[in-house]
């Protein structure tokens, strides 16, 4: 029995009166406490059962303890009166880890009692450690979640800058990717297939949609009129090369990381609509995954409301009409209708994380001073 132990176990008695506790207690100070009741959440180190005047009560006893959940792990120690042949055998057979006879003197009670109040006490510091190593793997996860999140947004930064967009738009695609899962979970009943740990997976992997714009020609993105078919082509490959980047990534990890295969699935589909006329794939309906779908819907939100070269920002109310007139055609329907039902939500986004004006319209006159002017570009987003 540790002599330092910081905490003194329970000792459960049943059955024996108080007057006799005495010298058991002596025994086993200061490592155990006796006590004929436990307080809350509290798990008891022994439990001894008094069988010296009622030998016949043991086995109720027994089943009363085992019905009890905070006794049920404890070894259950019987106290036997002094017989010739007591059914010691009987007893052990019944479950109980010990009988002890008297003479009850203290160096025989320490003796025997020693082994169970040192498992009791080592059982407790492995959990104290294993409480201190969790806390310890969760800091260093949350450390690690930290710097890979920072290094996907520098990425994501350096290609967003290319298009003349800020950190504020992906913390705004961010907010409504969580605003619009939530809403489509709702419409839907389907949330089973977008919980809450898919649906923080896939804001995490949102800001990477456009990743492949970092292998397009900046002045292609930062056109200030409308592109030729070849130009467009070109732009338009950005969902296959920020794919196929972010797969090269992947390969090169000894385990799959689901934050990549998200944002490979973002990267790849979110210029897809509903009736099949998008691209890359040319992909229709629900064969377009739903993270793909959420984040187009987005992007075109945040491109209506955002100042563009060629536009000025439309207001709230007209982008959502807009975004309500694709129904069908460029959305999936049950989303535009989580956003229509969420269009207050989407705007607190928007308002939460606006561009500075200022900023934004140096960035575009910059690009115009550089590019000869143009016809504006068709469609309701860039």
């Amino acid at each position: 029995m540790p002599q330092d132990a910081p905490h003194p176990a329970w000792v459960l008695i049943v059955g024996r009166p108080a007057k006799d506790w005495p010298a058991l207690q002596a025994a086993l100070e200061p490592q155990a406490r006796l006590v004929d009741a436990l307080p809350v959440d509290v798990l008891p180190a022994l439990v001894m059962i008094d069988a010296t005047q009622h030998p016949e009560r043991l086995v109720g006893r027994l089943e009363v303890l085992r019905a009890e959940p905070s006794c049920r792990g404890a070894p259950v120690i019987a106290l036997a009166a002094q017989a010739p042949d007591p059914p010691v055998e009987d007893w052990l057979a019944l479950g109980v880890a010990d009988v002890l006879q008297p003479p009850w003197t203290e160096t025989r009670l320490r003796s025997r009692l020693r082994p169970h109040l040192q498992l009791h006490q080592l059982a407790a510091l492995l959990r104290e450690g294993h409480r201190h190593f969790e806390a310890a793997l969760q800091q260093r996860s949350q450390a690690v979640a930290h710097e890979r999140d920072a290094l996907l947004w520098t990425l994501a930064l350096l290609a967003e800058r290319r298009d003349h967009e800020t950190a504020r738009h992906l913390l705004r695609m961010q907010g409504y990717v969580r605003v619009l899962g939530r809403g489509w979970r709702r419409v839907t009943g389907r949330a089973a297939e977008l919980d809450d740990e898919r649906l923080e997976l896939m804001v995490r992997a949102t800001p990477l949609h456009d990743i492949g714009k970092l292998e397009v020609p900046a002045h292609l993105l930062r056109k200030p009129g409308r592109l030729t078919p070849e130009e467009f082509a070109i732009v338009k490959t950005h969902t296959l090369r920020g794919h196929a980047a972010l797969a090269s990534a992947q390969a090169q990890l000894e385990e799959p990381c689901p934050l990549l295969t998200m944002a490979q699935e973002i990267a790849l589909t979110h210029q897809e609509r509903w009736d099949g006329t998008g691209y890359p794939r040319g992909l229709a309906g629900e064969a377009i995954p739903l993270a793909g779908r959420i984040v187009a819907l987005a992007t075109v939100y945040d491109a209506l409301i955002s100042v563009r070269s060629y536009k000025e920002a439309l207001p709230h109310d007209t982008a959502v009409a807009v975004v309500c007139g694709c129904r069908g055609t460029h959305f999936d329907p049950q989303l535009v209708e989580a956003f229509e039902q969420d269009h207050e939500a989407i705007r607190a986004v928007a308002a939460r994380h606006a561009d500075d004006a200022e900023e934004m319209h140096r960035l575009i006159d910059a690009a115009l001073r550089s590019a000869p002017a143009m016809v504006p570009p068709d469609g309701v987003a860039a």
